[in-house]
């Protein structure tokens, strides 16, 4: 049953089959949440913001209270998804995103409780074994997704909840949130290969800047083709970001030649550096849209810079020390990427109207980004003290005198320093089945 048969059959809530006069500015009423929907929001943040990542971490490391946390976040789901559909208060046009994206989190998260109850009874013979390993990395991988489809849902219902990014204003609204999304991933990514990463990339031979590049070349590749809408008239915006997804490309390609072998590379960070001060020239609408884009500019370009700098002056090779200043550059990422998520049109404009300086809302925003920093590294930190991570890493291996990544002297004892964020371990539960089953030997 769908959400306008639900309303139909005399439920809890009001008729979604409103006038589509109504919104035609805007994607939602000017009616209060209402206490039904402010509990639908609470339950899904906590679910998708908290709950779910928290017990990522825990399968990850192979903790009993992976399973109870999980069977939590989903109770919080399902209760949530129920009030949005008895909800009373302020109404949503029947077609904004965060609806239909919700059949793809609920399609989701069924196929990884399905897995994870599966993996769960043990089935080790015939097909069942060797379906298993399969199922073992994709249950691994829909764990890891679930938190990602999560936030953008999240991102989706605060854009519904206050009918932004509707009508012609969709365009730019989007493109903030989708860049500003991709700035605050990269800072997570970031630290997450500071922490616990190294292994991985040295046994790999690979740098990090070299899988940088190719991600920067392949979004500017997108982005030179799809920013200008083809058979229309060409305008300073499509000038404007064509020509900065041709520039993404063409240094995607430099950094991957410079970054081949494991060497480190400053291309993805010089192109940093370039986007915020491109950014802070960008054409605005809004008066106020200047300060908090310059703004958003220096923050950039102070990571970019920080980058550099720990690039050429304090990383070493080989040595898996974290210095103060390596946290400088994915704390500022995330900063500069909650700038940008909140430097749309439409928000500044709502500035405008409520008489809302840029500094206060800026103090807002940058406080939102420490708490996304301050979340993920907590979540590391927890992995780390659940595997005794830190313990097992204190017998580091030593790339060789060449400075790259590429050539490994213990490969033995890297393995054991590698994450466990991003293998594909077989778990204990299976190969304790086995070598129970295996004949013993005398």
């Amino acid at each position: 049953m769908d959400e306008h048969e639900h309303e139909e059959h005399g439920t809890a809530g009001h008729s979604h089959n409103l006038d589509p006069s109504v919104f035609e500015s805007s994607a939602a009423t000017n009616d209060p949440i209402g206490s039904i929907m402010a509990l639908h929001i609470t339950f899904m943040v906590l679910a998708f913001g908290i709950i779910f990542p928290l017990g990522m971490v825990l399968g990850l490391a192979k903790n009993r209270w992976h399973v109870p946390v999980q069977i939590l976040g989903t109770a919080l789901f399902v209760a949530g998804y129920f009030l949005a559909h008895a909800h009373n208060g302020r109404n949503y046009e029947p077609h904004i995103a965060h609806r239909w994206f919700a059949s793809i989190l609920i399609w989701l998260l069924v196929s990884q409780l399905a897995l994870g109850a599966y993996l769960k009874l043990h089935f080790e013979r015939g097909i069942h074994g060797r379906l298993r390993p399969i199922l073992v990395r994709s249950h691994k991988i829909l764990g890891a997704l679930i938190p990602v489809i999560g936030y953008v849902q999240i991102v989706l219902g605060v854009i519904a909840s206050v009918g932004f990014c509707y009508g012609d204003h969709s365009g730019q609204c989007l493109a903030h949130f989708i860049m500003g999304s991709s700035f605050v991933g990269y800072g997570i990514l970031m630290l997450l290969s500071l922490r616990v990463g190294g292994p991985w990339l040295l046994r790999r031979g690979k740098s990090q800047e070299w899988y940088d590049s190719w991600v920067i070349m392949l979004w500017g590749i997108v982005n030179t083709f799809t920013e200008h809408r083809w058979g229309q008239e060409w305008n300073h915006g499509d000038y404007q970001h064509t020509s900065m997804g041709i520039i993404w490309w063409v240094a995607g390609a430099v950094g991957i030649v410079l970054s081949r072998n494991g060497k480190r590379s400053v291309v993805p960070s010089v192109l940093i550096m370039l986007t915020a001060v491109a950014f802070q020239g960008h054409a605005q609408h809004v008066p106020n849209s200047g300060q908090i884009h310059s703004y958003f500019g220096y923050m950039l370009m102070a990571g970019g810079l920080s980058r550099i700098i720990e690039i050429c002056f304090v990383w070493k090779q080989g040595d898996f020390n974290i210095s103060p200043f390596q946290y400088i550059a994915p704390l500022t990422l995330m900063l500069s990427g909650m700038l940008f998520m909140g430097s749309n049109e439409e928000q500044l404009g709502y500035l405008n109207a409520v008489d809302i300086d840029v500094s206060s809302y800026s103090n807002v925003l940058l406080s939102f980004g420490f708490i996304v920093f301050l979340f993920s590294l907590c979540l590391m930190l927890l992995w780390e003290k659940l595997t005794n991570y830190n313990r097992t890493a204190s017998s580091r291996p030593q790339a060789d005198s060449s400075g790259d990544y590429s050539q490994l002297q213990d490969a033995e004892t890297l393995h054991e320093t590698s994450s466990g964020f991003l293998e594909d371990d077989e778990d204990d539960d299976a190969v304790q089945l086995k070598e129970r089953s295996s004949p013993s030997r005398i």
